[in-house]
């Protein structure tokens, strides 16, 4: 696979024991009005798609990092989540008009879940929603930040059940901002705010906290680890999913600039959308 990147490797600086390399940035057409980089994902076809606060908002990329188009023109107010479904269609959470919206590959909207610009905290209704995974059987797990929630939903965005409220507590969350979920359907919650990664059952039964490395924004499990994005200090953290225990951490403000959402390919290949960088940054594994 040949990949399309604007290569810059200058200033960029690793740890000696880290294990990814800068492969370069995401070459983004000059005709799109960039905004701040909120997400990215690879299908399973190895198609890219980025979220961003400009226009077009959404980015679609093929497999050999060749931009296709952009769509979702007005459609969004507070960009925020993307996450591809095992048929290819994109997925999007709005956390300023408080709604998840199902694009098909090509950009039309298939559904719309939520009231837009009518935020809630009901069976119907979201209240800036940050992100959201798939479970292994299509089910659909949404961060309901602004209610302190992680709503459960079927594959068909029906209400199943929900778990969490504001607050401190284990089992509460100051902001779920990020999502992750292993091959176990276990959900990893990013509780940005409470400065920790909390772990539950796929039941909403609360596992595990993991703390002690500072404030998590994004989240992806890759193997047998989960990558941390730690918007604050220009880091990310490999925590290991069976104790829990942090094993590797890499960037600085000069390698990273503000690292949200992440993505992977087939071969390995981490992408990650940084907000201040207004790029997307993709590290190869040594």
């Amino acid at each position: 696979m040949k990949l399309t990147f604007a290569v810059l490797f200058a200033g960029l600086a690793f740890a000696a024991d880290a294990p990814y390399v800068s492969a370069g940035f995401l070459k983004i057409p000059a005709e799109v009005k960039l905004g701040p980089m909120s997400a990215v994902e690879v299908d399973r076809k190895g198609n890219t798609y980025v979220l961003h606060r400009g226009e077009p908002p959404l980015l679609a990329f093929d497999k050999d990092g060749k931009y296709k188009g952009g769509f979702g023109s007005g459609e969004f107010k507070v960009a925020h989540g993307l996450r591809a479904d095992k048929d290819g269609n994109i997925w999007t959470t709005d956390n300023g008009f408080h709604i998840v919206r199902k694009f098909s590959p090509t950009g039309k909207v298939l559904a719309t879940l939520g009231e837009k610009g009518v935020a809630g905290g009901d069976e119907k209704h979201f209240r800036a929603p940050d992100d959201l995974v798939f479970a292994s059987n299509g089910d659909i797990y949404v961060a309901d930040s602004g209610n302190g929630r992680i709503v459960h939903l079927n594959k068909s965005g029906q209400f199943v059940s929900q778990f969490g409220k504001k607050g401190k507590e284990k089992g509460q969350f100051a902001t779920a901002h990020g999502l992750g979920i292993d091959s176990k359907d276990r959900i990893y919650v990013a509780d940005r705010g409470n400065n920790r990664v909390q772990v539950f059952a796929n039941s909403g039964e609360f596992l595990s906290v993991w703390d002690g490395f500072g404030n998590p924004f994004g989240l992806l499990v890759v193997g047998k680890q989960l990558l941390v994005s730690e918007g604050d200090v220009n880091k990310i953290f490999h925590f290991d999913l069976a104790s829990g225990q942090i094993v590797n951490s890499w960037g600085d403000s000069q390698t990273l600039q503000l690292p949200h959402l992440m993505s992977t390919d087939r071969k390995g290949n981490l992408y990650v959308a940084e907000v201040n960088g207004k790029r997307v940054q993709i590290f190869r594994r040594k």
